[in-house]
């Protein structure tokens, strides 16, 4: 009886062991995985007309010729997806506007607190960035997209 009382112990222990053998941070694994660049959804219609799960906005920034948000929301054990709509001004000023919509579709009962990063093609905007720019307004933020002759 006492042989297998410490076999029981003897795999507990290696057990344990091989489950904390990796110290990468969740964080860290899923910085190193390229971010995948979305497509926005050309949308004529009120924003209004559109649902969204609950989500926080943390950052914004341009980075080249995309959109870089920084999201939390709740979830960590099922599927999520966000979609960004936009919708270009539809009279003449300068500089141009755009309005933007970020939508989460949340299938995911869990509770954790999700921190990521999303990206956004904004090529669909270069012809009003190379004119004077694009003020990109998102959730009572807004940044500027421009593109120089430089």
């Amino acid at each position: 009886m006492k042989f297998n009382y410490w076999i029981l112990i003897i795999l507990v222990a290696i057990m344990t062991v091989a489950a904390c053998k990796s110290t990468k941070k969740t964080s860290e694994k899923d910085a190193d995985a390229k971010t995948p660049v979305r497509n926005m959804i050309f949308f004529d219609k009120p924003f209004e007309d559109l649902k969204t799960d609950y989500f926080d906005i943390d950052s914004l920034a341009v980075e080249g010729q995309t959109l870089a948000v920084f999201v939390s929301y709740g979830g960590g054990c099922g599927d999520a997806a966000f979609e960004m709509y936009y919708k270009p001004q539809m009279i003449t000023v300068m500089p141009h506007r755009s309005s933007l919509f970020l939508k989460l579709i949340d299938n995911d009962p869990c509770r954790s607190i999700i921190s990521e990063k999303l990206l956004f093609d904004l090529s669909v905007l270069n012809k009003e960035a190379t004119t004077g720019g694009v003020i990109l307004t998102i959730s009572d933020n807004e940044l500027r997209y421009q593109i120089s002759d430089e």
